[in-house]
């Protein structure tokens, strides 16, 4: 069969495949459009397993806020270039279209969903033909909205990194407002990088880790003073010095960092209930819940 280039452009249109690779795999498909459209998939996943084990440290975290929820997703790349890309960049806005119109849980949901009658796993290894780079979506997290709550939304540099926060509050308040204090505990998450909410969720191994450190500190410090150290003292130090760095690593025990508003030094969870809620009339105002996406992380 005659290989036309309107024929090509077809399959240009279809897939955002360039001219040669579309004319290379129609005369492979002897003209069969639907053939050739397979083909340029596979070689999509081709490309996909052969740069598989190429760091993808590179590409942005998107936020989708909705009426009912707020998520967030990491579209990777190997090279800072292609992040701006055009077909990346529509890529993305695929896939905020899905989370923004469908019930989508996972990265897989997202993968499978269909946006404008396309597929975006096979919207992707168009992507992956055409760039020839390890681009995947590598992380989604959805936190769902509840009554008497509001979601605070930050992007810092562009997508390298992504926060959402949630608030919940007592009583009644001007939204923009909420919004706004809920913004600055983004902020907050975004810069001193928090690996939990409370206490209470940081997990069982961070805590024996920071204690084998701490113990090993003391340790040192014992020989190198020649002074041994009461187990029940060891115990105490231990406790404080894992104290101190939980402060460091939950988010409500954190220091707010807006010095401005917060002379007083308070901790973000004191900051929000003793000024911002007083501030507002509400009975009571804290953080319940929130996800920190870091590109390549």
């Amino acid at each position: 069969m005659q290989i036309t280039a309107s024929l090509v452009n077809e399959l240009r249109q279809k897939t955002g495949v360039g001219m040669m690779q579309c004319k290379k795999a129609l005369v492979e498909t002897d003209g069969d459009m639907d053939k050739a459209i397979e083909l340029l998939r596979k070689q999509g996943a081709a490309v996909a397993a052969k740069r598989a084990d190429k760091a993808a440290k590179e590409g942005r975290v998107y936020l989708v806020e909705t009426a009912n929820a707020a998520a967030a997703f990491e579209l990777s790349c190997e090279t800072e270039p292609v992040s701006n890309n055009d077909d990346f960049v529509a890529l993305a806005n695929m896939a905020v279209k899905a989370v923004e119109t469908q019930a989508i849980s996972s990265v897989e949901d997202l993968k499978n969903a269909v946006v404008d009658g396309v597929k975006i796993a096979d919207r992707l290894a168009d992507v992956l033909v055409k760039i020839q780079e390890n681009i995947d979506f590598r992380k989604f997290g959805e936190i769902k909205k509840t009554d008497n709550s509001v979601f605070g939304v930050y992007s810092h540099m562009k997508g390298k990194i992504g926060v959402i926060t949630q608030l919940a509050f007592e009583g009644s308040a001007d939204e923009a407002a909420l919004k706004q204090a809920a913004k600055d505990i983004a902020m907050q998450a975004a810069a001193f990088a928090p690996v939990a909410l409370n206490d209470a969720s940081v997990p069982a191994e961070t805590i024996e880790k920071e204690r084998e450190i701490a113990r090993a500190q003391i340790e040192l410090q014992a020989q190198q003073t020649g002074k041994a150290t009461k187990p029940e003292f060891v115990e105490r130090q231990l406790d404080g010095r894992v104290a101190k760095v939980l402060k460091e690593i939950v988010l409500e025990d954190q220091e707010f960092f807006m010095s401005e508003k917060n002379p007083k030094k308070l901790s973000v969870k004191d900051y929000l209930q003793q000024v911002v809620a007083k501030d507002l009339g509400l009975t009571s105002l804290k953080v319940v819940n929130f996800i920190r996406f870091e590109r390549g992380n």
